[in-house]
């Protein structure tokens, strides 16, 4: 599977792409009662406000044996989860459709972290050994959220477990953004590598230094601002997964998809 995902998203790399717009996406929170795309079951945990305003209260998971399981009234692709406030001792492994679903650079991305008050630190989640785990330790804190991404197709069922830590919050879903759809385009020539990159990407030509490239994650979020400096741009900041790098050339918006590893 992770072979062919592979196969997948390096075809990507082969277009420059012209777009004109983003993917749509739907955000179900925690606390949603309609049914008519998932539900929720929770175990365990209870709901808890913070002082995170776009996404309280979040459904709290503190230790261990307590869980959310997610129920797709229709099988969804690429599916993304939000949790807020995870440190370092708080760790969650994933299972999708009834299996342990490890979590890794090529089966998982998660987006910059949206900081809801004191938040030292560039990332706010990261994998490791397959889990879901925070990045600051209890006395810094991470007062943030993120969205993880799951890159696999069909995804009926998804349960997140709290496995040890002092808690942390589960926000909700976002559904009907798929993080391989490609919006309608014109097929260019392939002029940035390397592509995937741990960091620097060069362009094949001549790019005025100065240029502004955003980068917008797997839900059409924009993560980053950064300008062309001798045909490259250093991308080593950003967490793992997939980016859409656009820019302005010859009066055209073109595109390309950037896999970070």
């Amino acid at each position: 599977m992770k072979k062919q995902l592979l196969k997948i998203l390096l075809s990507f790399s082969a277009a420059l792409l012209v777009f004109n717009s983003h993917a749509q996406c739907d955000f179900i929170r925690s606390t949603s009662l309609a049914t008519d795309t998932l539900s929720y079951n929770f175990v365990g945990g209870s709901f808890v406000s913070y002082g995170c305003a776009p996404i309280d209260p979040t459904y709290w998971l503190s230790g261990s044996n307590m869980s959310v399981t997610i129920t797709f009234v229709n099988p969804e692709d690429y599916p993304s989860f939000r949790v807020w406030g995870m440190n370092d001792d708080d760790t969650a492994s994933v299972i999708v459709n009834g299996s342990a679903y490890p979590l890794t650079a090529g089966s998982a991305s998660y987006d910059l972290k949206t900081v809801c008050g004191l938040s030292p630190g560039p990332l706010g989640v990261l994998f490791a050994n397959g889990k879901l785990v925070g990045s600051n330790n209890n006395v810094q804190g991470n007062f943030s959220f993120n969205n993880v991404t799951l890159n696999t197709t069909g995804v009926n069922t998804i349960t997140i477990n709290g496995l040890h830590g002092a808690g942390w919050g589960f926000a909700g879903v976002t559904v009907n953004c798929s993080a391989l759809s490609i919006p309608t385009q014109t097929i260019l020539s392939p002029n940035l590598f390397p592509n995937p990159t741990t960091g620097k990407i060069t362009f094949q030509g001549n790019i005025p230094d100065n240029t502004m490239v955003t980068l917008t994650n797997a839900l059409g979020e924009c993560v980053s601002k950064i300008k062309w400096v001798n045909n490259t741009v250093d991308i080593s900041e950003l967490p793992q997964g997939i980016y859409l790098l656009s820019m302005e050339l010859n009066n055209q918006i073109v595109s390309k998809r950037i896999i970070k590893f």
